[in-house]
C-alpha cells in the first residue's frame, strides 16, 4: 500500500497523537465512573509517554537545528512534558475517589492543552515552513515506525520492577530501554 502525504509528515502524524489524547480528555469529562476515570488516566499516560519518547528522540533534535531559537523552544516543549509526566506519576498513585485525582486530572489537561497550543500555533507551522515536504515525510516515517513499534510490543505489565515504579515510568522504560 502506498503512504499518502498524511501519513508520514511528522506534522500530521503528532496532531493526530494531539486529538487522540484531547479524545481522552473528553472521555474523562464524560464519566463520573470512578473505574473509568482510571482507565482513561492509564491510557493517557501511555500516550502522553509515548508522544514524549517520539518528540524527544525524533522532532525536538530538528527543532533544533531547523527552527530559529530551536534550543529555547524544543527545551521549552520537553520542560512541558516533563511537567505532565509528573503529574502522571502523582496521578499513579492517587485512587480515582480521591479528592485530589480530579485536579491533577485537570492540571494535566492544562499542562498537555499548553503543549499542543505552542506546537499547534508555533512549532508546526514554523516545521512547514523551513522542511521540505519530503523532510517532513522523512521525521513523519521515523516517528511513525516508534509509534508502530510500541504498538506491537506486549503491554505494560501492571506490575513494574522495583518499588516506586509508575506506569509512565513503565512505559517509558519499554519505549526507550531505560528511564529518565
Amino acid at each position: 500500500m502506498t503512504a499518502t502525504p498524511e501519513q508520514h509528515d511528522v506534522v500530521a502524524l503528532l496532531t493526530a497523537d494531539h486529538r487522540v489524547v484531547h479524545d481522552l480528555f473528553e472521555g474523562y469529562r464524560t464519566t463520573t465512573d470512578p473505574e473509568r476515570r482510571r482507565q482513561l488516566v492509564d491510557r493517557m499516560t501511555v500516550e502522553v509517554v509515548r508522544h514524549s519518547v517520539a518528540e524527544e528522540v525524533h522532532l525536538y533534535p530538528t527543532v533544533r537545528k531547523a527552527l530559529p531559537k530551536g534550543d529555547r523552544i524544543a527545551d521549552e516543549e520537553i520542560e512541558e512534558l516533563a511537567e505532565a509526566e509528573r503529574i502522571l506519576a502523582d496521578l499513579d498513585a492517587v485512587d480515582p475517589r480521591d479528592r485530589r485525582f480530579d485536579p491533577l486530572v485537570r492540571e494535566l489537561m492544562d499542562v498537555v492543552s499548553m503543549h499542543i497550543r505552542g506546537e499547534e500555533d508555533l512549532v508546526f507551522p514554523e516545521l512547514r515552513e523551513r522542511l521540505t515536504p519530503e523532510e517532513r515525510m522523512a521525521l513523519g516515517l521515523r516517528v511513525g515506525e516508534a509509534a508502530a513499534a510500541v504498538r506491537g510490543a506486549p503491554p505494560v505489565s501492571p506490575e513494574g520492577p522495583g518499588p516506586g515504579r509508575t506506569l509512565a515510568d513503565r512505559v517509558r522504560e519499554q519505549l526507550t530501554g531505560r528511564t529518565r
